[in-house]
């Protein structure tokens, strides 16, 4: 008899768990959300765009989360990053809604904070990051 007590006991409990789901993202930023990889880097020189590809092994991980955050691929927020964003000429605003902890390397970094960043989606599953007048990421959806 316990051993039937306890077995619907489990079972109680155990049906009880539910799978944690991320909420749904906010309906401004849905079409970024998730993880992106820098596959190059631009910069304005004179009246050029100089783009550098980003290496293979070292291509950075960015995540935009279901609220909004903007984190790096060890899940912290970068350093000196701006409080206005626009994403293809819409402003949006960062709601963080779960805990973001700021890159702990940040404590050493002297930020020279841009005003805004503006991402823009010339194409799908690819995003252009301006972070600072004439300075971009492209970045790639990672799969």
């Amino acid at each position: 008899m316990k051993k039937l007590i306890t077995f619907v006991l489990l079972l109680a409990v155990f049906t009880q768990c539910k799978k944690r789901e991320e909420p749904e993202p906010l309906p401004e930023i849905a079409s970024i959300v998730g993880k992106w990889r820098v596959t190059a880097y631009s910069r304005t020189e004179g009246d050029s765009l100089v783009t550098t590809p980003a290496s293979g092994g070292q291509a950075t991980i960015y995540q935009f989360r279901f609220d909004g955050a903007f984190l790096d691929e060890h899940g912290y927020m970068p350093c000196c990053l701006p409080q206005k964003f626009t994403l293809n000429g819409q402003p949006f605003e960062q709601k963080p809604l779960a805990p973001v902890k700021l890159d702990p390397i940040c404590s050493s970094v002297y930020c020279i904070t841009c005003p805004e960043m503006k991402i823009t989606t010339p194409i799908a599953d690819v995003i252009m990051i301006e972070t600072c007048k004439g300075n971009f990421m492209t970045l790639a959806r990672e799969k």
